[in-house]
């Protein structure tokens, strides 16, 4: 079933929120901590009420605030998972697992059945007869996705499923979630803060900042046209905002701050400059190009992106550069060392 979110919230803080996930796809929402991220799941679990709005999946209405409807938490056909997983530790993974069968009636033979098969779509088969406070991290999210799983939910809520666990079992954690996703064919929430989860487990991205989405698209959406800071950053572009001013020569003079930049069009007035990480060169001392943007400024973060380092340089404003591995090593690059950094005028997109 597809589910519709449309809903408004006053406390704990402001939340607003609309976004719509198809059956069997994944809309990763995503925030700094404190956006809301968390609180936007427990009112569609139902865990909290909103003020305004309506939640509605398929034909079921699970929250209308103009007719006063409310649905129970566990008449909602949701499966959810915590950071932390929140197994019962002194029961076995498959006990777990069969919790929620067992909960809504089911045989016993019938809910080991599909805890059983549960375990096994995500991976943790041979976990059935450990105690679920033995198990690792990775393990323990393993179990706590088959829970919930089990009842072939048309929801699934992943609330930061893979930040507890080892960067190295994480892989294999993201197809298990994958794997999930498609078994069930729910319509699924994942809250994550990585930008690598939201771009390989999500079919869509929707920005929570202050409780508010901000923007909604695909990753390519989000890098081609940031909507704020926060959302280039994510994305891994540069966004900078300042006024325009056309020249004579088809160029236009961007002033951003005490920075100037020079940009491709005849632009007047508010814009905003978004520049990729690719196209900034980076260099040790103030060298002549054909690029007319340059800004300089001391390393302030280092950080591996693929085969390539992201850069970033306190410079004023702010630019971060996508670098080969190589490069980073021949300018010997280490926080504190100064740069100079430069892009094209045709490499910055003018919105």
């Amino acid at each position: 079933m597809d589910l519709s979110i449309d809903i408004a919230s006053d406390a704990p803080f402001a939340i607003d929120a609309r976004f719509d996930v198809a059956r069997g796809r994944t809309l990763a929402l995503v925030g700094e901590s404190g956006a809301g991220k968390t609180t936007v799941l427990r009112l569609i679990a139902g865990f909290a009420r909103p003020d305004r709005g309506r939640i509605r999946c398929g034909d079921s209405v699970w929250f209308d605030a103009a007719s006063r409807i409310f649905a129970e938490p566990h008449t909602r056909s949701i499966g959810m998972t915590f950071s932390r997983g929140a197994l019962f530790g002194e029961m076995t993974a498959l006990e777990n697992v069969m919790f929620g069968p067992r909960a809504a009636g089911w045989r016993l033979d019938e809910a080991r059945a599909r805890g059983v098969e549960a375990l096994d779509l995500t991976g943790a088969a041979s976990l059935s007869a450990r105690r679920a406070a033995t198990l690792s991290a990775g393990e323990t999210q393993r179990v706590a996705l088959a829970r919930a799983i089990a009842l072939r939910p048309e929801v699934l809520l992943l609330d930061e499923p893979l930040s507890s666990v080892d960067v190295h079992a994480r892989a294999g954690l993201r197809a298990a979630l994958s794997a999930a996703v498609r078994a069930t064919g729910a319509a699924t929430v994942l809250v994550t803060h990585d930008p690598a989860e939201a771009l390989l487990l999500a079919d869509g991205i929707a920005v929570l900042e202050g409780g508010r989405i901000v923007q909604q698209g695909s990753g390519e959406d989000l890098r081609r046209a940031p909507a704020t800071p926060y959302v280039a950053a994510f994305a891994g572009v540069n966004l900078f905002t300042g006024t325009a001013r056309a020249l004579d020569d088809g160029t236009s003079e961007v002033a951003v701050g005490q920075a100037i930049f020079v940009v491709h069009g005849a632009w007047t007035g508010a814009v905003a400059l978004v520049v990729d990480p690719d196209a900034v060169t980076l260099s040790r001392d103030e060298r002549a190009t054909s690029a007319r943007n340059r800004l300089s400024g001391l390393v302030d973060l280092m950080s591996p992106d693929g085969s390539a380092v992201r850069v970033g340089i306190a410079s004023v404003p702010p630019i971060v550069a996508r670098i080969t591995a190589a490069s980073a090593a021949a300018l010997e690059l280490a926080p504190g060392v100064h740069l100079y950094a430069s892009f094209k005028a045709g490499e910055a997109r003018v919105s």
